[in-house]
Order: C-alpha cells, then structure tokens, then sequence
C-alpha cells in the first residue's frame, strides 16, 4: 500500500496545469495512483549508484555537425517538407484556429 506522497489540491494544481476539470472521484483515484507511482520511485533511493556516471540517454548518440559552409544532404528540403500539405502558405503549414 502506498503512502501518501501527494495532497488532492496538488492533483488540483496539476489538472489546472493541464487544463482539465476533474471529478471528485477522479480526484481520488488519480491522488491514489500518483501516490502509488511516487512510492514506486521512493524505491530508487535505495539503489547503490557509487561511482554510476549520471547520464542523459541510454544509447550512444553524437550531434552531427558541419563544417562552415558544408552541405548537409540529409535534411529535408523545404518544397519536399511542404510537398505534401494541404494548405501551405509562405513555407508554412496553414491550419485552422484551435483557440
């Protein structure tokens, strides 16, 4: 069972954050599940990470750069990027106003 490790009127400001309206039992159960899901976390406090190397990724990835002036034949060209819209105007997508 979990502790409690957030107060409703932080899944409150959370929803407010998101922009959603929610019901009393939403309320409760996503206080329950988030509570869960912090306990679940609490669990890597208990992890021995001497001498880990704090990293941001998984995988080995590098930026791929250029030098001045040099050409980058991967990028996708403007006319290709737009070739395909429905309403492009001055090499951007037009859409309709959400709000």
């Amino acid at each position: 069972m979990s502790t409690k490790l957030i107060s409703k009127d932080e899944v409150l400001h959370l929803a407010k954050l998101a922009g959603l309206t929610l019901t009393d039992e939403e309320i409760e159960k996503y206080t329950a599940q988030f509570g869960q899901t912090l306990d679940y976390v609490q669990n890597l406090n208990e992890l021995n990470t001497d001498g880990v190397e704090p990293t941001n990724s998984v995988v080995n990835l590098s930026n791929v750069t250029f030098e001045d002036g040099g050409e980058n034949d991967r990028q996708l060209k403007s006319d290709e990027a737009f070739s395909n819209g429905k309403n492009v105007k001055e090499n951007a997508f037009v859409v309709e106003r959400i709000m």
